[in-house]
């Protein structure tokens, strides 16, 4: 790179970013040798693209549209944590993670009544701090499952503390393993594995929750839908101790092959 094409951006982020990009071959060095981390990855991967496919599919009124914008909001967060935590800032994706985490719950609470998509739309800011803040909408979910408090607040809370909020907790996020508080990015295998772990999990119960709203008779959203859920099959096997069992993915192939089949029908 020439002094003109980089002309007006201070050395020091120059250098900060060189070193980000090294951190980077580091973390895909990592990711290459660990299968738990690919497959952290892979399935963060395919939530990602069940939220393309309602950016492509899902606008047809106000409602919808709510829902896809939520949907890409999510999309860009799961690959900005991504971007910062393989060069090294895993406490900036961690707050990421955790309006990911509250984007999750309020689309699932439209889930459970449609009607407050568009009371959320057209909220004034008091009515919308009172009525979909994030107690507010763990409330509503918490009731309509009607088996009391769940472990929602545990995890907002989590992140919010290590990540959201300046906490002395937080603190343990700046500091790689063995070492004091670093400024700037670092490289740390305990810290990448964490973030990693926590966002495959998240992206599975965000690929669920955007997942509903896709159209199934249509070939590409099904396509992915299908995608999605052998790999959150395959997933939560091996890393949420929810087995299926061979019944279960051969009903899920069965339903995707006759979806298959029906969209084919109607091209002929």
């Amino acid at each position: 790179m020439t002094d003109t094409t980089m002309a007006g951006i201070p050395q020091n982020l120059l250098r900060l970013h060189a070193g980000e990009e090294q951190l980077f071959g580091r973390t895909t060095e990592l990711v290459s040798l660990c299968e738990d981390l690919a497959d952290h990855l892979d399935i963060t991967e395919r939530a990602m693209d069940v939220m393309d496919m309602l950016r492509q599919h899902y606008h047809g009124d106000d409602d919808q549209r709510a829902i896809s914008q939520l949907a890409m909001r999510s999309f860009n967060h799961l690959a900005s944590a991504w971007k910062l935590t393989s060069t090294g800032y895993y406490q900036a994706a961690g707050l990421l993670l955790r309006d990911l985490v509250e984007s999750t719950y309020l689309v699932n609470a439209f889930h459970e009544d449609r009607s407050l998509v568009s009371k959320w739309l057209t909220a004034d800011r008091r009515t919308r701090l009172r009525d979909f803040s994030p107690f507010a909408i763990r409330k509503i979910l918490e009731d309509a499952a009607g088996q009391g408090r769940s472990r929602r607040e545990q995890i907002y809370n989590k992140f919010s503390n290590l990540a959201g909020h300046p906490t002395p907790d937080g603190f343990a996020m700046l500091r790689p393993n063995g070492m004091d508080a670093h400024i700037g990015p670092f490289s740390d295998a305990t810290a990448l594995r964490a973030l990693l772990e926590e966002m495959g999990m998240l992206a599975i119960q965000a690929g669920f929750t955007f997942g509903i709203c896709l159209d199934h008779c249509l070939t590409a959203p099904s396509a992915v839908a299908h995608r999605f859920i052998s790999g959150a099959m395959d997933y939560s096997g091996k890393y949420l101790r929810k087995q299926y069992s061979s019944a279960e993915r051969a009903e899920i192939e069965e339903l995707y092959f006759r979806l298959a089949s029906l969209d084919d029908d109607n091209l002929a």
